[in-house]
C-alpha cells in the first residue's frame, strides 16, 4: 500500500509494508528517505504548522513602498501609492491564513512528517493499527514462569502504547487474577505439606 502527499514544493511518500514503512520526503532544498519498523515509531504526536515567509517579506516590503509613496503624494495633492500598498495587504494576508499543518511521528531514524488532511488521517490511522498489531504478535500472551506483577506491568504498557484497549486490557488483567488464585491454593498446599 502506497500513500502520496504533495503540498507545494513538499512532497512525501508513504509506502507500507508488513514490519515497516518506508518513507520519503522532498521539497525545494533537498530530500531524504529511510525505512523504519512500526514498533520504532513513537506513540507521541506532534504538531507544525508552516506559513510562507516570502509572502510577509513581500507584503511589508510593498505596504512600506506604497506608504512611502502616498505620504509622498500629499505634498503634491497627487494620489499615489495606495495600489502598492494593497498588494503589500493582500500579500500579508495570503501569508497569515495560508498555514500548512503537519502531524509530526517522532521515530528512531528520524521525523516523519504527515500533512494534517484526510490523507494524514489515513496514514497515522494506518501507522497505528499496523503497529498495534506488531505489538500485540510481540508481547500479547502470558509467558511460563512470569509471575502476576510481571504480566500486569506488561498489559499496562500494551495498553499505553496502544495495542490494546481498555476492555482488552481488563480481559488480561481479570485473566491474571485468575491465574493468580489458582496459584494461590496450591502455593499454601505446598507449604502445608513442608511444615509437617
Amino acid at each position: 500500500m502506497e500513500i502520496r502527499q504533495k503540498r507545494g514544493a513538499h512532497s512525501t511518500q508513504y509506502v507500507f509494508h508488513d514490519d515497516r514503512v518506508d518513507y520519503a520526503w522532498k521539497d525545494g532544498t533537498g530530500s531524504r528517505s529511510f525505512s523504519v519498523p512500526y514498533t520504532d515509531i513513537s506513540q507521541d504526536r506532534q504538531t507544525l504548522s508552516e506559513r510562507q515567509t516570502w509572502f510577509r517579506n513581500a507584503g511589508l516590503l510593498w505596504m512600506l513602498f506604497g506608504a512611502v509613496f502616498m505620504v509622498a503624494s500629499w505634498s503634491t495633492g497627487i494620489e499615489r501609492g495606495g495600489f502598492w500598498f494593497l498588494i503589500g495587504v493582500i500579500c500579508y494576508a495570503v501569508y497569515h491564513f495560508n498555514v500548512t499543518r503537519y502531524v509530526i511521528l517522532p521515530s528512531d531514524k528520524g521525523n516523519l512528517l504527515v500533512l494534517d488532511n484526510d490523507d494524514g488521517k489515513r496514514i497515522v490511522g494506518e501507522i497505528e493499527r499496523r503497529r498495534a498489531a506488531m505489538l500485540r504478535a510481540e508481547y500479547d500472551f502470558f509467558p511460563e514462569g512470569d509471575s502476576p506483577e510481571r504480566l500486569r506491568s506488561r498489559f499496562d504498557w500494551l495498553r499505553r502504547e496502544g495495542a490494546l484497549s481498555d476492555e482488552e486490557h481488563e480481559q488480561r488483567l481479570a485473566t491474571v487474577e485468575r491465574m493468580e488464585q489458582s496459584v494461590l491454593p496450591e502455593a499454601v498446599a505446598e507449604t502445608g505439606r513442608l511444615l509437617h
